[in-house]
């Protein structure tokens, strides 16, 4: 597995570097939630149409031990996610690659289930670790693939990647690209530096 910067890891240990031990911050229990917390979860649970008595998971009562950083992230993501101007797709794509080569079991594990509810194949997917240099992608595919390790690499897009981009994003799905990368970056030096738990229905890489 190839990391940005070169380095290669074994899937197997860094699982277990990261998963291995438990969370370096407990989660919230349900006694310590003070009414701040109780108020961003309602607008989160809003914003992505979760039942009122839904389920907390674990990763989200870990980050809001720290509700201010929480609601700020939260706001980005529901910005990406809910308000995006790059294509659900395409922007799982990203996500994925980001995450791989990130070496983020977590963020893998969830965006392979919900990359596929927006038509990421298994095949693509696979791709996806990979990388650019894989076949069959499409000529702008490959293209969001390679934006995602330029960026991981060398903290920019090249001219033939943006030129490629160019010919179908908008400006604002251009500006909107780098954010999005960087978001997942973000997410996932966190969930890796407090080595968030995988929840049951996530096996991460």
């Amino acid at each position: 597995m190839q990391m940005g910067g070169g380095a290669k890891f074994d899937l197997e240990e860094r699982m277990d570097e990261i998963v291995g031990s438990p969370p370096r911050i407990a989660a919230l229990s349900e006694d310590e939630m003070t009414d701040e917390v109780r108020e961003i979860c309602r607008i989160m649970r809003a914003s992505f149409g979760i039942a009122e008595n839904g389920v907390i998971p674990e990763v989200l009562r870990l980050m809001l031990r720290h509700p201010g950083l929480f609601d700020a992230q939260m706001k980005m993501g529901i910005l990406l996610a809910g308000k995006n101007t790059i294509p659900a797709r395409e922007r799982e794509l990203a996500i994925l690659r980001n995450a791989w080569l990130i070496g983020a079991p977590y963020e893998w594990g969830e965006h392979v289930d919900i990359g596929k509810r927006f038509g990421v194949t298994a095949e693509e997917i696979e791709r996806c670790t990979i990388g650019s240099s894989a076949q069959g992608w499409s000529e702008h595919d490959r293209a969001v693939i390679k934006g995602v390790e330029e960026l991981v690499a060398n903290y920019m897009i090249s001219d033939e990647t943006w030129a490629t981009l160019a010919q179908t994003w908008n400006e604002q799905q251009l500006m909107e690209f780098p954010v999005l990368v960087g978001q997942y970056i973000s997410t996932a030096l966190q969930q890796n530096s407090l080595r968030v738990r995988l929840a049951d229905d996530n096996p991460g890489f």
